[in-house]
């Protein structure tokens, strides 16, 4: 989800409680732990599927900029899907959106992608058990097409075999038991603090912000 002032995907409503606010979840106690999510993959990077809200379009976010140089130095696989990509370029301001779009087909280019197609834990999650997983309170009929995309990205990053969805909108993804009935299915969602903090021992580079 692009972060957009005042405003929420799929409009409706007033504008929705802070969901691109890592501190929040820290003081929340609902950070993700290093020992819930087990070591990191061997033999290879770990890919990381990067959702709409965590593109650090204007370099703001310090753990991304860490992956981020984690991926140029080949240690981690960022995928960046198609959908992701639409959102970007649907920014409601014309900078945004150059600046969105222009960080998505940045990262698409430097290594986008390239996670191959593999097999998952507990078969296939399509676009449909994502859904329900995310927004169980909510009928199919009834989805906006946020929450749609929401669902075909995580499916999809499921289908490649993407080791950790990075995001920065912990309220479509991981409040409300989310993170945890997404794991039950073998998806790893974790903020960009989150990661960084659980895989900096292995992969290197200081913390941002230490």
């Amino acid at each position: 989800m692009v972060p957009r002032a005042g405003g929420r995907r799929g409009g409706g409503g007033g504008p929705p409680p802070p969901s691109h606010n890592e501190a929040s979840l820290f003081s929340s106690g609902q950070a993700a732990a290093a020992a819930e999510w087990g070591p990191l993959p061997r033999g290879r990077p770990p890919r990381l599927t990067v959702d709409t809200s965590a593109l650090n379009a204007r370099g703001s976010v310090p753990a991304m900029c860490q992956i981020e140089r984690w991926a140029e130095e080949g240690r981690v696989e960022l995928l960046v899907p198609p959908e992701v990509l639409e959102e970007a370029s649907a920014h409601r301001g014309g900078k945004g959106r150059g600046m969105y779009a222009g960080k998505a087909r940045a990262l698409e280019g430097a290594g986008g992608g390239r996670a191959a197609e593999g097999a998952t834990a507990g078969g296939a999650l399509t676009p449909d058990d994502a859904a329900a997983l995310l927004f169980p309170h909510t009928r199919p009929a009834r989805m906006t097409p946020g929450q749609r995309r929401d669902a075909r990205i995580l499916s999809l990053h499921h289908r490649l075999g993407g080791d950790f969805f990075i995001t920065l909108d912990t309220r479509h993804f991981i409040q409300k038991g989310r993170r945890e009935r997404l794991a039950q299915r073998g998806v790893r969602v974790m903020t960009p603090a989150e990661f960084v903090a659980c895989a900096e021992g292995e992969l290197g580079g200081v913390r941002p912000g230490a």
